[in-house]
């Protein structure tokens, strides 16, 4: 039996973009998480030393979930994340999961990347509660996400008990204004 799916985003990129993102730490660091004081780490045990990679299959097993990539066009790319279910469950099916919901938000962050941001670099605002999901075009949206657009230079993911923001190109002024309307 294959491991059920637990995220599968399009991305408006071609696969070789969307294979160096996953692997290239540098490209990973502007998609991946939040800024904290521990990124790099975590990116080096998740997507490099603790990964098993197939170029030729674009596969990688992080052990906490498994990356197929599947070009669809010259263009686009499918990008499928599977994971195995509980012991005695047939899927993930009514079953909340912080680990599948924070594929879901990195994934939809790495879309955001590659097809509004790519060789950027990233600066993020995170915060442990909820704030309300103000007006804006939606990016995606799940049992316990959404993800809304605040203009081009960000994208706004309210999860379950928490908030993050991918910014872009803000400068320093710009980017505390967005962080004290966070808190």
């Amino acid at each position: 039996m294959t491991d059920p799916v637990i995220v599968e985003v399009t991305i408006a990129a071609p696969v070789a973009d969307v294979w160096r993102a996953l692997r290239d730490p540098d490209q990973i660091r502007r998609w991946h998480g939040w800024d904290y004081d521990g990124i790099e780490h975590e990116i080096a045990e998740i997507y490099v030393t603790g990964a098993k990679a197939s170029e030729n299959d674009l596969t990688l097993d992080t052990g906490a979930g498994r990356f197929e990539l599947e070009p669809l066009t010259e263009t686009t790319t499918r990008v499928t994340v599977t994971r195995a279910a509980p012991a005695g469950q047939d899927g993930w099916h009514g079953i909340y999961d912080e680990i599948n919901e924070g594929w879901l938000s990195f994934t939809q962050q790495l879309r955001f990347y590659l097809e509004r941001h790519s060789g950027e670099e990233r600066r993020t605002l995170h915060v442990d509660h909820q704030v309300p999901i103000p007006e804006g075009e939606p990016w995606f949206s799940s049992e316990h996400q959404t993800g809304v657009l605040l203009g081009d230079f960000g994208l706004l993911t309210v999860a379950h008990g928490r908030t993050i923001v991918s910014t872009y190109g803000l400068d320093d002024e710009a980017f505390d204004r967005r962080a004290a309307h966070l808190q």
